[in-house]
């Protein structure tokens, strides 16, 4: 229904999306600077429950500022892998890295060491901080004449502390490097944002059209991703939007929005209830005119 509305030359709801793309294109909305995304990587108690130090580490982070967001990464490559069955991790793990201000990387399984081989990249050093267990700070490893080392060269924080076994099970001392993580990931303040340069609506793996997608979701939503995809379409006409599908994973992985069936619809909302970027546009009409429009033809969408 809402892609007939939308399409239908007199409609109100699309002469408002095409004003709010006009809009956008005539002065694009601002990303706060202090706003940080921050993915973490390391070991899980079990499937699907990351480890006592992540959540340690997460509760920490988020607990500093609102504008900070951890992610686990493996939600996001079951997210992205659902979507995109042909495409092999280490091209994921690329992808994640455009869209992460920060790489958090707990040096303590297996996989997590694969993920700092990953990670430690040349075009990623820079946003990585390592937490390592103080016990083999010394030692002329592999990991430490490696991927440390290279991450060192680039000034990208390594914090030592002295690890339990039993530390993905039970929180040990990992608070020791709170500091010093702190110091790491915070950036100026700046009550003014940066301006988003470019076509935002050229969707590519990066903070910015994350945002953009989630807050696209807020206004228009419930909505379905072929109704996101014409909204798209009715605001800054037909380019490819092939992306989306990717974004859209990201968001529901790192619980910005959720997704749900409407009557045989599946359709996606935000969890926030507020926009990421800052807008001139008129948003509350435009979220006015499409959120009656829902209750007055799909009401399904709201009775959760």
């Amino acid at each position: 229904m809402l892609i007939r509305a939308l399409k239908h030359s007199n409609s109100a709801i699309g002469a408002r999306v095409r004003n709010f793309g006009l809009a956008i294109k005539a002065s694009p909305p601002l990303l706060a600077r202090t706003n940080q995304l921050l993915f973490l990587c390391g070991a899980n108690r079990s499937t699907g429950l990351p480890s006592a130090r992540r959540e340690a580490v997460k509760k920490f982070i988020e607990g500093l500022s609102p504008d900070f967001r951890v992610i686990y990464a493996e939600g996001v490559f079951g997210e992205l892998s659902k979507i995109e069955h042909s495409r092999n991790v280490l091209d994921l793990e690329h992808e994640i890295s455009d869209i992460a201000d920060k790489i958090l990387i707990v040096l303590e399984s297996p996989s997590a060491f694969c993920e700092l081989g990953a990670f430690s990249h040349q075009s990623f050093r820079k946003k990585l901080v390592i937490v390592n267990d103080l016990e083999f700070k010394a030692q002329s490893s592999f990991i430490n004449t490696g991927p440390i080392a290279a991450a060192e060269e680039v000034k990208a924080p390594v914090l030592w502390y002295p690890m339990k076994t039993d530390g993905i099970h039970t929180v040990d001392g990992i608070g020791a490097i709170f500091n010093d993580l702190k110091k790491s990931i915070t950036v100026t303040s700046s009550s003014r944002g940066i301006r988003i340069s470019g076509d935002i609506s050229l969707l590519a793996a990066n903070k910015s059209s994350l945002y953009f997608v989630h807050d696209l979701v807020l206004f228009a939503g419930p909505l379905s991703h072929e109704e996101l995809v014409e909204f798209l379409i009715i605001a800054f006409g037909r380019k490819s939007y092939d992306i989306l599908k990717r974004l859209l994973g990201v968001l529901r992985a790192a619980e910005l929005i959720r997704s749900f069936d409407a009557s045989g619809t599946w359709v996606y909302e935000s969890v926030i209830g507020s926009p990421f970027l800052r807008y001139e546009a008129n948003i509350n009409s435009l979220m006015a005119s499409i959120r009656i429009f829902h209750l007055q033809t799909q009401s399904s969408r709201f009775e959760r």
